[in-house]
């Protein structure tokens, strides 16, 4: 594969900028290590996914390249002065993304990992609203109408592997888990209450039996959606680096 060798040719080009750091008077000693520490892990990280690399993209490959000559050229006093140091911090910000990132483009695998995690948030924030509309609960319902939005865009996003996704999901995800928890409590309580089942008949109109089927129903959707959500949230934890 042609991607392995530009990946390849991408680590050596990260790596033999190391000493160039060294010999920049515009930056901190600190400021240099911390840009070292990235490059060298940019480096390491693109020579590891040249080994595993499956999926052939010679256009992506071509592109960090491009972004490591970039960062070389830009590895001088001079052009630093040019182009600003906070430019130049955020150029090794970038490639260390992109080093990390990279393996769910040429590592089919990884990107299925992702793809089911992503499932999961997609069910579990589905059960999430079927549980606020089966709890009968004003106050949840209307909070799970103000989540919607966020929710939504956080699954788009997610989808495009976008960072913005996953703050989302992760600003999202508590509530879930909360109604997940405080539905569970409730449904499991009551079922061992004959009074409290006799109570939600009564508030439904139904009969005991309906009352009790109606909360086995709530604790396994409860249940399902703690599961789902939690393990989500988890997931995405386990493959954040693969958001830009």
């Amino acid at each position: 594969m042609k991607s392995r060798d530009i990946l390849l040719d991408t680590a050596e080009v990260l790596e033999s900028t190391l000493g160039r750091i060294d010999r920049i008077t515009l930056l901190t000693n600190k400021e240099k290590e911390r840009v070292k520490e990235k490059i060298s892990e940019a480096s390491k990280n693109f020579k590891k996914l040249a080994e595993d690399v499956k999926k052939d993209n010679e256009e992506l490959a071509e592109f960090f390249f491009k972004k490591a000559k970039e960062f070389k050229a830009m590895s001088t006093d001079k052009a630093i002065e040019k182009e600003g140091k906070k430019n130049y911090m955020k150029l090794a910000d970038r490639i260390l993304l992109y080093s990390r990132s990279a393996e769910y483009d040429f590592v089919p695998e990884k990107m299925k990992e992702l793809k089911r995690v992503y499932r999961k948030y997609l069910f579990g924030m589905t059960a999430f609203f079927m549980l606020t509309g089966f709890y009968l609960n004003q106050f949840l319902a209307i909070t799970a109408l103000i989540l919607a939005i966020p929710i939504v865009l956080s699954m788009l996003s997610l989808q495009r592997r976008g960072y913005l996704g996953l703050l989302l999901a992760y600003s999202a995800i508590p509530i879930p888990v909360i109604v997940g928890a405080i539905a569970l409590s409730y449904g499991m309580r009551a079922l061992n209450d004959p009074a409290k089942i006799a109570e939600i008949a009564q508030h439904l109109s139904k009969s005991t039996t309906f009352a009790k089927g109606y909360l086995i129903i709530l604790v396994l959707l409860a249940a399902v959606e703690l599961y789902l959500v939690l393990s989500s949230a988890v997931g995405l934890y386990r493959h954040r680096h693969a958001f830009l």
